[in-house]
């Protein structure tokens, strides 16, 4: 919703700084604003309207001092000086309310000025002047579209239909994808850079069932306890409200137990643990040797995360009922790990992901049965996946190239 926002919102401005009522936007306007975008024309609208607002406030301020006012507080509090016999309004400060007010959204329009529009100094994008690329271009186009939707469905009226919004054509980028060596690396990390055992059993089992399954991460994080049977099948709800099975390697399983084990733990439970652990001393609450996952699901819970799987134990939300682990935070530990191993290629939630099925497609698994385990809806999705095997590329080629040997 945030990002719906804020792609209208530079919509918006473009509007406003051409003179066009929405009421009366045409095809003309509409292939404009692409252009406006591509050249990156919004951030320096952007950048002026920065420091215009910029002038209006210090004018105001000057404004309010010449008229005897000092110091002035634009949050309204008693902080300011006024000459004598001025009125108050009914303000202990001597400015009038309505001055304060305005000076007040000056302010805060100010401060929320680069987080409205998503554009502030770190935020940029990468092409700088050259303006923004063919994909966020399309995002902000299909935010317009979606708009235009709206408002058909609400039966207001539209000044062009949404499917005179054209998309532009995006470039073909080569999909990347790690080494299998450095994906397990990875995938071990947890177990050798988190000095809680609870967070590197649980990050360890995270980034496990990830690589098992092919899940998306909004569907990992989203796991509830009950979700994962005796074998190790998991039936989660996808994208698009699409219902499927995925399944858990033996591996996978073992670490989701481990981690199962100290779910529940304190802090001091866990380094009393490690004591035990250290002196051989059998702890009666570890399950025996052959109980698996489904054993562990029917465990007492004492945390108020009865339902949610992977659970936080740092930060406000340890504790919370049902509270789960953030995107953002998995994501963070990823890039964290791949910085620490070295790794070159780009990597995400989503390479796991990618690699999941790189590497069943060059085991020769059906492509068929890829798109079943990846949720997609068309094949011609999941053939983005399978034929980015490099390796399975040059095989072929070196196999059944007409001139191979000669």
């Amino acid at each position: 919703v945030y990002n719906y926002d804020r792609d209208l919102s530079v919509f918006a401005r473009f509007l406003d700084h051409n003179g066009v009522k929405f009421s009366k936007v045409n095809k003309k306007d509409l292939t404009l604003y692409k252009g406006y975008l591509k050249r990156g024309e919004h951030m320096k609208v952007h950048d002026r309207d920065k420091e215009l607002l910029k002038a209006t406030l210090k004018r105001l301020k000057v404004d309010f001092e010449a008229d005897g006012t000092e110091n002035v507080d634009i949050k309204g509090k008693n902080k300011q000086t006024r000459s004598k016999g001025s009125k108050t309004n009914g303000n202990d400060s001597g400015v009038s309310q309505g001055m304060v007010k305005a000076l007040k959204n000056a302010d805060i329009a100010l401060k929320s000025w680069d987080d409205i529009l998503g554009v502030s100094g770190s935020r940029r994008t990468r092409s700088g002047e050259s303006g923004l690329s063919s994909r966020s271009i399309n995002r902000m186009l299909s935010a317009v579209r979606s708009y235009l939707n709206w408002r058909v469905d609400m039966d207001l009226e539209i000044p062009v239909p949404p499917e005179a919004l054209k998309l532009i054509k995006t470039e073909r980028k080569k999909s990347q994808v790690a080494e299998l060596k450095e994906l397990v690396a990875l995938i071990e990390s947890p177990s050798i850079y988190e000095k809680d055992i609870r967070v590197a059993a649980r990050n360890r089992a995270m980034l496990e069932l990830l690589f098992s399954t092919g899940m998306r991460i909004s569907e990992l994080v989203g796991l509830n306890m009950d979700q994962i049977n005796e074998e190790g099948k998991i039936f989660i709800m996808g994208k698009g409200k699409k219902e499927r099975f995925v399944y858990l390697t033996e591996r996978a399983m073992h670490y989701l137990s481990e981690y199962l084990k100290v779910r529940n733990m304190s802090l001091e439970q866990v380094k009393q643990k490690v004591k035990d652990d250290t002196k051989g001393v059998a702890d009666p609450t570890d399950p025996a040797e052959g109980v698996g996952v489904p054993t562990l699901l029917t465990a007492k819970f004492s945390r108020g995360n009865e339902n949610a799987l992977f659970i936080p134990y740092r930060g406000g939300r340890d504790g919370r009922r049902n509270s789960r682990i953030s995107t953002n935070y998995l994501q963070e530990k990823i890039a964290e790990y791949r910085r620490r191993l070295g790794i070159v290629v780009p990597t995400s939630a989503h390479s796991l992901r990618h690699g999941f099925a790189t590497y069943l497609a060059e085991n020769n698994a059906s492509p068929a049965a890829i798109q079943v385990l990846l949720g997609h809806e068309s094949l011609q999705t999941t053939t983005r996946y399978v034929h980015a095997s490099d390796k399975y590329a040059e095989g072929e080629h070196r196999e059944k190239h007409p001139l191979k040997g000669k």
